[in-house]
């Protein structure tokens, strides 16, 4: 839903939104500052864009995507 644009997020959180949804890698591996810069915005839309989501913290969101690459890293083997 987020991928063909039916889920539309407000002002910024959009921009991030989008590079999550671009480099989930960078997103796993990053700092919610080097994302940030990344895109062109401040430190703390990016916590928001987490917050937004629904999660308690920006640790939770990274860690979401960090679980996603291990499982599937798992998978491989």
């Amino acid at each position: 839903m987020i991928a063909k644009r039916e889920v539309v997020f407000p002002g910024e959180l959009e921009r991030v939104m989008r590079a999550v949804l671009d480099q989930p890698e960078f997103i796993a591996f990053s700092t919610a500052t080097s994302i940030a810069g990344k895109c062109g915005v401040s430190r703390t839309t990016v916590v928001r864009l987490a917050s937004h989501l629904g999660f308690g913290k920006f640790r939770d969101f990274k860690n979401l995507f960090r679980e996603h690459f291990k499982e599937a890293a798992n998978a491989g083997r």
